[in-house]
């Protein structure tokens, strides 16, 4: 995956695009991205207190820091298994729980990844429609269409599914298990008492008022982060060709690209789908492919140094180990 970031990219122009940087805007960049982390760390709290009301905002601002730190650093997503297992230590939440409420919270995400990637598609210009794969023509647009309309209607059903079976089904199961033998039972209670502390997970979405505030912290979360992306593209001269939508657009696709299990620190992938993205909106060829994988370095690794120096601060505050966490994440622990 680095020798495809890296590809068909002479190491002159990539030090030229580097030189020619303007490095004055890698600090409003840095300062948007701990904003992204303060708004997505209320958005976190307002879940979590549907759980454990007392929930502070600091509690869940350093669970989150530290957990999306160990998304970048573990491999395979592992770290995704982080901040539940926080949430347990520093809030006393079952670890059931944990996992419903930032399973909700990966799905608002989700969905709004594909509602906005709709949009874009519908109403952003795309010089370059299509894309030469395993030896066919696509048309990105109709694909990105189906793809995103194919997955949005089975997700709704899916959420919808489980908040209106969930407990319903809680009950059939402990019926069922009050009819297993005793050495049965208790094994069986084990799983059973992770599944319903799942389901309680989930209450955030039972209320309509707060799923209306969670919708509308999602959407401040996606509208404030693009500025990230337009900024660097200003930074790296190429501002004429990346415009609030075309950001939107780029952001959402690199989020896209990066969602399967990936290497630690999605070195090369997340260059991979940031390239991708901005040869769709014209940053390729013609000199461009050079200012393309400097856009997609600095973005990776700039807000990479930013994200680890909040972690840092909170695994020196809390006493965490990232050793210790990965051990847990790998189940060995």
């Amino acid at each position: 995956m680095s020798a495809v970031a890296l590809w068909g990219v002479p190491l002159d122009e990539l030090g030229d695009a580097l030189g020619h940087m303007q490095l004055v805007y890698l600090a409003p960049v840095a300062v948007l991205y701990v904003l992204q982390q303060v708004v997505r760390a209320w958005r976190q709290t307002l879940i979590v207190r549907t759980l454990k009301p007392e929930a502070s905002y600091m509690a869940n601002l350093g669970v989150l820091c530290m957990g999306f730190f160990c998304i970048n650093v573990f491999p395979a997503r592992l770290g995704e298994v982080v901040r539940p297992i926080l949430l347990k230590r520093k809030l006393d939440i079952p670890l059931g729980a944990g996992f419903g409420a930032m399973f909700i919270e990966r799905l608002f995400d989700l969905t709004a990844t594909l509602v906005i990637l709709q949009g874009v598609l519908l109403f952003v210009d795309m010089p370059t429609r299509e894309l030469q794969l395993f030896g066919q023509t696509w048309d990105v647009v109709a694909l990105g269409q189906r793809v995103g309309s194919g997955l949005l209607a089975p997700i709704l059903i899916g959420v919808l599914g489980l908040l209106l079976v969930g407990r319903p089904v809680l009950r059939l199961l402990e019926g069922v298990v009050e009819r297993l033998p005793e050495t049965l039972k208790r094994l069986a209670g084990l799983g059973l008492g992770f599944a319903r502390s799942f389901v309680d997970g989930l209450d955030a979405v039972r209320r309509p008022l707060l799923f209306a505030r969670l919708c509308l912290w999602t959407a401040v979360t996606w509208a404030g982060s693009a500025f990230i992306y337009l900024l660097l593209a200003e930074s790296l001269n190429f501002g004429h060709l990346i415009g609030y939508g075309e950001a939107i657009g780029v952001m959402v696709l690199i989020m896209l690209g990066t969602m399967a299990p990936a290497p630690p620190g999605f070195v090369g992938v997340y260059e991979a789908a940031a390239r991708g993205a901005l040869a769709l909106f014209g940053v390729a060829g013609l000199g461009l492919d050079g200012s393309a994988l400097a856009y997609a370095l600095v973005l990776h690794w700039w807000t990479y140094l930013v994200q680890a120096a909040t972690a840092w601060w909170f695994f020196q505050k809390e006493g965490e180990s990232v050793m210790e966490l990965a051990r847990h994440a790998m189940g060995r622990d």
